[in-house]
């Protein structure tokens, strides 16, 4: 079916209402974006004919009149591989247009010891993951990447990382015959929070993610903020302390030198070896085989060089979640990364946040909300970047 330009701007636009803000009926469809209920229900009618939306019953309420009857996106209707490029692992997914996971695998691996993946690694892996899992007809293929992407710039992560610089993103997807997305792993991480979480308002919201770096991304009015604008989101590069180490990016006190994975993992190592009493000792049996759990190990037996570390790193969390909250305009802001899985971090970090003393009276609070961690979100949530570019960008004929 031949659709014109605004056929295909209104379908996409009734599709986001659906995602945003599920269930939902055909009248508060047409009031919230004012679209015709008439159009409203022919495209909606649509919708239900090619399996893309489905009627759950009618609204139980005590108002009179008609009732509203809700409705929701079909789930299974198509399929799509995610993928995560990150310092640890390379994960994939298959999952549908809901965000449900229906196959995964991930390879784990070290990037100080075996540097980067190539662009050729990743191809391979993609290509026996869709062998594999052939039973499942994939209309898209989405990464999300540790950095930024602009293909009118560069063919490469943008990125001061060096570990990056063997992936040609035009090569990948020029491998394959499916549409191929990227985008950054926490502009990714809100893109689906937005399309797969049941939210009752479309409001804005934030996502702080933490793993080897610090990035936050803006969902505003529906739309992510600035992504054009690298800058924008680099919270781990905001200097937290004036006086205080010396960041890669050449700056003094980054939140970054404090807070991430990378130097908390870095930091440990220096204790170490530096340290003869130090618990890691007897957690790990080489210096390279500290992670997070073993420096969370070391924290809760009572390692005082780890216990340091930690409490550092929670107190700058705090501080630049606290100025996020008094910055940007925001309903919800979300915590992602492995970081946050440990109680006692995410305790400290919200206790911290709510000692903080309020400006004004009655001011309204953010709701600080911690994302149940997976090491397959970031592939997982690739995946809304297919269903956006397939479905609801306006630009595109649908």
């Amino acid at each position: 079916m031949t659709r014109t330009r605004k056929q295909n701007e209104l379908r996409a636009t009734v599709l986001d209402q659906l995602y945003a803000k599920r269930p939902i009926s055909r009248i508060d469809i047409s009031k919230e974006t004012q679209i015709t209920p008439a159009t409203t229900g022919s495209i909606i009618n649509e919708l239900i004919k090619e399996g893309l939306v489905l009627e759950l019953g009618e609204l139980n309420d005590e108002s009179v009149g008609r009732k509203k009857t809700l409705l929701d996106i079909a789930p299974h209707s198509r399929y799509y591989l995610g993928f995560e490029i990150s310092e640890k692992q390379l994960a994939m997914v298959i999952a549908d247009n809901t965000g449900e996971i229906a196959e995964s695998s991930i390879r784990t691996y070290q990037i100080e010891v075996t540097g980067g993946p190539s662009d050729q690694e990743i191809i391979r892996l993609i290509q026996d993951f869709l062998k594999k899992n052939s039973q499942y007809p994939i209309s898209a293929i989405a990464l999300g990447l540790p950095g930024h992407v602009n293909l009118s710039e560069s063919d490469f992560i943008i990125s001061k990382n060096p570990h990056w610089g063997q992936i040609n993103l035009r090569t990948i997807q020029e491998a394959f015959e499916l549409p191929v997305y990227f985008a950054n792993k926490s502009h990714c991480l809100t893109l689906a929070e937005r399309l797969f979480s049941y939210h009752p308002t479309d409001s804005n919201f934030i996502v702080y993610h933490v793993a080897r770096g610090i990035h936050c991304s803006y969902m505003y009015k529906g739309s992510i903020y600035s992504q054009e604008n690298y800058l924008i989101g680099e919270v781990g590069h905001t200097v937290i302390n004036p006086e205080g180490e010396r960041c890669p990016c050449g700056k003094h006190g980054c939140l970054q030198v404090y807070a991430s994975e990378s130097a908390l993992i870095d930091k440990a190592a220096i204790l170490y070896r530096a340290s003869q009493t130090s618990l890691l000792k007897t957690l790990v049996e080489d210096v390279n085989d500290i992670d997070l759990t073993s420096l969370m190990t070391a924290y809760r037996l009572g390692d005082l060089g780890s216990i340091e570390l930690i409490h550092t790193a929670c107190r700058y969390l705090a501080i630049s979640i606290s100025n996020l909250c008094q910055l940007i305009d925001s309903e919800r802001i979300y915590l992602d990364g492995q970081i946050f899985s440990y109680p006692v971090i995410a305790e400290q970090v919200l206790a911290q946040i709510e000692q903080e003393v309020p400006l004004f009276p009655k001011q309204k609070q953010a709701e600080i909300v911690i994302i149940p961690y997976s090491k397959y979100s970031i592939a997982r949530s690739a995946v809304s970047l297919c269903v956006y570019h397939e479905f609801l960008d306006k630009k595109v004929n649908l």
